[in-house]
Parts: structure tokens; sequence; C-alpha cells
């Protein structure tokens, strides 16, 4: 129960960021315990949460839309109507992948961005 809860504060980051405004994402990270148990969190454990609280796809999206760094993970829709996840500049070690589902794609994007946000 305690990785549920802790997913669970991951996937809502994006709205307490916005909300504080004067905190790093990196210590709203740490703050959910994560740090502590990154390697027990999988993408299907942050879909599986994810799929119960859809509302959080939107702030994600968002939350990829509006970063403003010269690198780092993107999640975004192609003139396919697939939804890829990728890695901005594109590098021949991180494919970008691309995802029917749009709840498979967040789960994707977060996995990824929290792991990078992790290692700063």
């Amino acid at each position: 129960m305690e990785n549920y809860q802790i997913i669970h504060d991951i996937i809502f980051l994006p709205k307490k960021f916005y909300e504080y405004g004067d905190i790093s994402m990196y210590s709203l990270l740490k703050d959910t315990g994560y740090f502590e148990i990154y390697n027990q969190i999988s993408e299907k454990n942050i879909q599986d949460v994810l799929a119960r609280n859809p509302e959080c796809i939107k702030l994600w999206q968002t939350w990829s839309e509006n970063k403003r760094s010269s690198s780092g993970w993107f999640l975004g829709k192609n003139e396919d109507r697939k939804y890829t996840v990728g890695y901005i500049p594109a590098k021949e070690d991180l494919k970008s992948t691309e995802y029917f589902d749009v709840i498979e794609a967040c789960a994707a994007f977060i996995n990824r961005e929290i792991e990078q946000i992790r290692k700063e």
C-alpha cells in the first residue's frame, strides 16, 4: 500500500508544482519517498494508479508542454493520432516510442521524467 501512495503522490506532482510555485520538482519528488523505493516502481505500477486518476494525464501533458529546457523527455501527440514519448535532442540510445493508449504513454513519460529528475 505504501508504494501505491507514493505513486499516487507522484502522479499529482505537476499540480503541486504549479500550486506551490516556489519549490523545485526535485524537492517535490524527493518528498514523495520515491528516492527510497525507486527500484520498486515500474511503468506498469504508474499506469495502474494513473488509470484510477485519469485527470492527471492533462497535468503531465501540460508539464511536458511547459518545460523550458534544452534537453529532456517529452509527451506529445503526432499526426497519426498516436502518443509519442521521446527525448530532446534526439539521441541514438533514447529512441522515441509511440503509443495508442494515452494512459500507457503518460505512464511511460512519468517513469522517464521522474528518473531523470531523481538523477539530477
